[in-house]
């Protein structure tokens, strides 16, 4: 495991916040009356994610380059 410092508040930075930010825009617009119809929906979109998309919404090319960076020394 290599940590990468990355600035306090910054969550454009993060990773996972474009993972959050893609499973928020398939679900805008839709009404759910109960707790159990979003897990519902939550669900499904989670379902329907693929690898490749994962990695295309998660990777960061400066955070590959700081990893291949640090794993050189």
């Amino acid at each position: 495991m290599i940590p990468v410092c990355q600035p306090a508040h910054s969550p454009e930075l993060n990773p996972i916040e474009r993972v959050w930010q893609f499973i928020k825009q398939q679900l805008k617009g839709e009404v759910f009356l109960t707790l159990g119809e979003l897990r519902e929906r939550l669900n499904q979109v989670l379902q329907e994610i693929t690898p490749e998309q994962i990695c295309s919404l998660s990777a960061y090319n400066f955070i590959l380059e700081a990893l291949f960076y640090a794993a050189s020394y």
